[in-house]
């Protein structure tokens, strides 16, 4: 099976993503050389560039469920010794390589037809953590004069009139 290295961006593979399919989807897009986009193109596969940090890359997904419903294997997620990478989220820009297999595919009520890639697994070379989209509160600085929710009551807040 081939297999690609590049900069990991909105990797899902601890668990499949619902944003556009309610049965979820494992991916990543995966920023792409010189050298790897031929590869890609190569084996059929479609380049994108939206202008953005990622520059060239490729999308390489796997659907969690098939077509008969029964579910679909999560991909292998290993670090640069082949160990297992559980519950590891891939951030933005990790450096990895993904392993792949492609298929033929056609659009009934369209006739459109294409290659696409399956995702197999993708082993960590250079992890970089995952940094959430969503402001925590480790966003904030402690202020230490400030009072604990321990110390503040109710009754210290004016009554709203009705």
């Amino acid at each position: 099976m081939p297999i690609l290295n590049g900069k990991a961006y909105w990797a899902s593979v601890v668990s499949p993503n619902t944003t556009f399919d309610a049965d979820g989807v494992y991916s990543v897009d995966l920023a792409v050389d010189a050298e790897n986009k031929k590869k890609a193109e190569a084996d059929g596969l479609s380049i994108k560039n939206k202008g953005d940090e990622r520059g060239d890359f490729v999308t390489i997904k796997r659907k969690a469920k098939r077509k008969d419903g029964s579910a679909n294997k999560a991909p292998d997620v290993m670090d640069g010794m082949k160990r297992p990478l559980e519950n590891t989220l891939i951030g933005n820009g990790s450096d990895v390589n993904v392993l792949y297999k492609t298929y033929e595919w056609t659009h009934k009520p369209t006739g459109r037809s294409g290659k696409s890639a399956d995702l197999q697994a993708i082993q960590v070379v250079n992890l970089v953590a995952y940094e959430g989209g969503n402001t925590t509160a480790s966003e904030f600085e402690e202020i230490p004069d400030a009072p604990s929710s321990a110390s503040t009551s109710t009754s210290e807040f004016a009554e709203v009139p009705a």
